[in-house]
């Protein structure tokens, strides 16, 4: 990680050189120093033009009253910084890094056609599982970024999968391609099935494949699926003392290896299409909903989203969304999400966002049931739910 850093600065400080003429102490321009920018620029021009720097940062303030306990903070949720290089026309490099968590993404694509047709991409990057799952927080509607479905089946976050957020992201290769005018699109990936930054638990792979069908710029189908081999997690994601390693499913042992397989829906409506480097005053309204399914080990789990964003004037945007899932159908573990908020934007990738979130919570419990002795009979058990609570959160984006 040092040297990645390393390397980095020097780009950065080469990039300052060739903007500023060298300075002796005086101040003055060193003598030679124009013989020297245009050999300079003969040898790192063509690499600059070719590599792109974004960042963004978002942080705010948060108010809550889960388990019926009132807390508020302020949080810095992401800082971080993408770099992309067009190494050559058919070659390219992509690298980002969350700064307060860890190296998230870093892969490489070679597309092996003369058109769009198949790419071959190897490395550590978001996996195929859903719609929203390849989008960047910095454009995803929702302080949370991801509806609950989306978080726990594409593994952000899943106790089974493993004991830290995963990010929705794998080791990996996928070939990728775009077919008939990028009508259809689609991806095959193979991966660890382990998460960020992990080697393998097991000598088997999950298979992953997504296709999207757009019959208009700014209508799109997207289905996905998975078929995987999981190892639990080594220890207890949110007990150390409880003898099960997700509170959503309890027959599954650490370190124990197990089915993990995902399926999804999805569909996506724009008004007008839009690309990276549309005007940020001109904005869609959007809607975006998927189906979401999955089976570890004998747990059957299903979720859903529908989220929808709704211009109001020319900066400003009201948000609604609703979102459940049911963590183990059997024993029917629900959670369920609504969401209505406002986004001011006030740059390019700037924006304040306001949100109030309430949360349903159906038999997800908080501990141990209370166990009440009864001389006379059999005792009474009284189960130690959640009780349902409320969110506010008000968050700046800072892109670049």
């Amino acid at each position: 990680m040092k040297k990645t850093f390393l390397t980095l600065g020097l780009a950065l400080t080469t990039a300052l050189s060739m903007a500023q003429p060298p300075q002796n102490q005086g101040g003055r321009p060193v003598p030679h120093a124009d013989s020297l920018r245009p050999q300079m620029q003969n040898l790192f021009g063509p690499l600059t033009k070719r590599m792109q720097i974004h960042g963004y940062i978002q942080g705010g303030y948060e108010w809550n009253n889960k388990m019926e306990v009132q807390t508020n903070t302020f949080n810095m949720k992401r800082a971080g910084f993408a770099l992309f290089a067009q190494v050559s026309d058919r070659w390219d490099f992509f690298f980002f890094h969350d700064l307060p968590s860890e190296l998230q993404d870093f892969y490489t694509t070679f597309r092996a056609t003369k058109g769009k047709g198949l790419s071959i991409r190897i490395g550590q990057m978001k996996n195929s599982i859903g719609l929203e799952n390849p989008y960047s927080p910095a454009i995803l509607e929702l302080v949370d970024v991801t509806a609950q479905s989306t978080t726990f089946f594409a593994g952000t976050v899943d106790p089974l999968f493993a004991s830290k957020v995963m990010y929705g992201r794998d080791l990996g290769a996928m070939i990728l391609g775009e077919l008939f005018n990028s009508h259809f699109k689609y991806e095959i990936g193979i991966w660890n099935g382990q998460g960020v930054n992990c080697t393998d638990k097991n000598n088997k792979k999950d298979f992953q494949a997504k296709l999207e069908y757009a019959p208009m710029p700014n209508l799109r189908f997207v289905t996905s699926g998975q078929k995987g081999k999981g190892v639990a997690a080594d220890y207890c994601w949110f007990s150390p003392s409880a003898p099960y390693i997700s509170p959503y499913n309890r027959n599954i042992k650490a370190g124990e290896e197990y089915d993990r397989d995902r399926w999804t829906f999805g569909v996506e409506y724009k008004t007008f299409a839009t690309t990276p480097m549309s005007d940020w005053k001109k904005r869609p309204f959007s809607f975006r909903g998927e189906i979401m399914g999955g089976k570890d080990g004998d747990v059957n789990s299903l979720g859903g989203y529908a989220m929808m964003t709704i211009p109001l004037f020319s900066t400003l945007d009201a948000v609604a969304s609703y979102d459940f899932i049911n963590f183990n159908t059997t024993e029917d573990l629900k959670s369920t999400k609504y969401v209505i908020g406002l986004q001011y934007w006030f740059f390019n990738r700037c924006r304040v966002q306001l949100q109030y979130t309430r949360t349903d919570l159906e038999n997800m419990t908080a501990g141990e049931p209370v166990i009440i002795p009864n001389p006379q009979g059999p005792p009474t058990i009284i189960n130690n739910y959640q009780p349902d609570y409320d969110l506010l959160q008000l968050q700046v984006q800072i892109g670049f």
